[in-house]
């Protein structure tokens, strides 16, 4: 059985953004990626499509790079702070139940958007599924991700910083393919120097390869792995 890739954020575009050209190139490895968005209908965002093309835009960005058609839940947008913490937990816990992942790719919980910090410290806190549950698999790897525009803009002294420990090596391709699924989702590019520029998102795809000897690399925190 291939290894797939459970990937937990809050909103459309943030599993394109911290792991869009990573999870393309697991694809083309053979393994599989599932993408679960609690926040699916993201009804806070300013100039938010229409409910019908934001799904269209969701299934599509997703298909160019390869993954399953993403989970979908209905958490409220820049509000996940007012639902309890066990329903967030529960709700991820039926997707690593269901889907039993190789690997879980989230939130850094430093990042400023609020939300992010709700998932990936309700993901976290899933993760530990099958210390209380038999019947549930415990993934081998979880990773937390940057997301431009998010983890970069946490103020110093305010958040934990990103320290990434894992670096994905993704190539010029790879950093294409990860734009032009952005591209799909309207309105979430920005002309440079935003963080969602076509410009910023090389550069720190550079920066990140620079860290790791290579060209071009997305860059991950390992928060957990299990030796085989």
């Amino acid at each position: 059985m291939k290894p797939l890739n459970l990937v937990v954020v809050a909103h459309p575009d943030d599993e394109i953004l911290g792991f869009g050209a990573t999870g393309a190139k697991l694809v083309q490895a053979g393994e599989t990626v599932q993408v679960v968005i609690l926040s699916g209908q993201v009804d806070a965002r300013t100039q938010r499509p229409a409910s019908e093309e934001l799904t269209a835009d969701i299934l599509k960005a997703n298909g160019l790079l390869g993954f399953n058609p993403p989970i979908l839940g209905s958490f409220p947008n820049i509000q996940m702070n007012t639902v309890p913490h066990l329903e967030l937990v529960q709700f991820i816990e039926l997707q690593i139940m269901h889907f039993r992942p190789y690997r879980v790719f989230t939130h850094h919980t430093g990042d400023l958007n609020d939300d992010h910090l709700q998932v990936a410290r309700a993901c976290l806190a899933a993760s530990r599924l099958a210390q209380r549950t038999p019947a549930a698999t415990a993934p081998r790897m979880i990773l937390t991700m940057e997301i431009p525009s998010s983890t970069d803009w946490a103020y110093a002294g305010t958040h934990t910083p990103f320290s990434p420990t894992h670096f994905v090596e993704v190539g010029a391709e790879g950093v294409d393919r990860k734009i032009k699924a952005l591209e799909c989702y309207h309105k979430v590019m920005r002309p440079f120097p935003h963080s969602r520029s076509r410009e910023v998102l090389t550069s720190l795809a550079a920066c990140r390869g620079a860290q790791a000897g290579v060209k071009y690399a997305e860059a991950f925190q390992v928060v957990f792995q299990q030796e085989l």
